[in-house]
């Protein structure tokens, strides 16, 4: 069988997309979670320590290939990448960091506002918000304005205007909901 000019073309792209592949595999960084009874530290898999900081109290993620969630001595939850750079506060729901849904979480910004990140840690939605429900099924409800009522341990928020955020667009749409 001869070899073509196509079949060498699609060879050598095939050996430099898996290369190149292999390389990003190679360099990311994977950080693990020690506790030395004081203090939560990160290390990578070389040992050397990544995260040295005295601030955080607990660790919401053991294991760190991209992002993940410490606690501080302030009672935040905040998203740190692999690098130990702190990113952003992340919203609090049952006493930990937001639950990812479709893909993406809460987090909190200046004013207490909230607004959106994905599982990379980048912010897809920034914190505009009053308050904001998950996203399902690719929307979620948002609010301006607005109070939070507590009931016991529980709360809800209540306002009197709900936008539809859709997670594809972003485009909104009013709702007439008064819960």
């Amino acid at each position: 069988m001869a070899l073509t000019y196509k079949t060498l073309s699609l060879k050598k792209f095939l050996f430099i997309f898996l290369s190149c592949l292999l390389f990003q595999q190679l360099t990311a960084q994977t950080i693990v979670k020690f506790d030395n009874g004081n203090n939560i530290i990160y290390k990578n898999l070389q040992g050397k320590t990544i995260v040295k900081n005295k601030k955080y109290t607990i660790a919401f993620t053991d294991t760190i290939s991209s992002i993940g969630f410490v606690g501080t001595r302030k009672g935040e939850i905040v998203c740190i990448n692999n690098a130990g750079k702190e990113l952003f506060e992340v919203y609090k729901i049952d006493n930990g960091p937001d639950y990812v849904s479709d893909g993406l979480f809460r987090i909190v910004g200046k004013n207490s506002k909230i607004g959106f990140a994905d599982t990379c840690g980048a912010i897809v939605i920034p914190p505009v918000f009053s308050y904001a429900t998950p996203f399902h099924n690719g929307e979620a409800k948002v609010s301006f304005g607005g109070k939070n009522e507590k009931q016991g341990e529980y709360q809800s928020w209540k306002s009197n205007l709900w936008f539809l955020i859709k997670k594809q667009s972003f485009f909104c749409n009013r709702l007439v909901d008064k819960t």
